[in-house]
């Protein structure tokens, strides 16, 4: 039996397990439900945050 290798996106959650479900964007388990909870996990949220914090082209 092989040990399993961890994916780049893998990070220790601090919320019980039951709080616990898959990001809307990469269905990565993350923090979803209960307080503090969010659809996003960490690094999709992060990645959403700065597209939306940047300046839109204005034309002239």
């Amino acid at each position: 039996m092989t040990t399993p290798t961890p994916t780049k996106k893998s990070t220790a959650l601090t919320c019980p397990p039951s709080q616990v479900g898959l990001c809307a964007r990469c269905q990565q388990p993350c923090h979803r439900y209960g307080f503090g909870g969010n659809p996003l996990c960490v690094t999709c949220r992060s990645a959403v945050e700065a597209a939306r914090s940047r300046k839109p082209k204005t034309s002239a």
